[in-house]
């Protein structure tokens, strides 16, 4: 999951120039992954929920790969918190 997240985080900051409002979902990516490293598991609320359609509201593309990847982090953290 680490290597996705990495991969997400660098393709995210890569397209920053030409979407700014990437930021927020950047930021929290990274805030996941410092959670994730520190082994903070008694986390209550998912800090990514929602992020794959906050990434559509911005870019309106459904095809980018990017997507599924969103998603299935979305989901993984969310395991990892229940």
């Amino acid at each position: 999951m680490k290597n996705k997240l990495d991969k997400v985080i660098v393709v995210l900051k890569n397209k920053l120039p030409y979407e700014p409002k990437l930021d927020l979902i950047v930021s929290r990516l990274e805030s996941v992954k410092s959670l994730l490293s520190d082994n903070c598991q008694r986390q209550t609320l998912n800090p990514i929920k929602g992020i794959t359609r906050a990434y559509l509201d911005i870019v309106s593309d459904y095809e980018d790969p990017i997507t599924n990847d969103l998603y299935s982090l979305e989901k993984e953290i969310s395991d990892i918190i229940k």
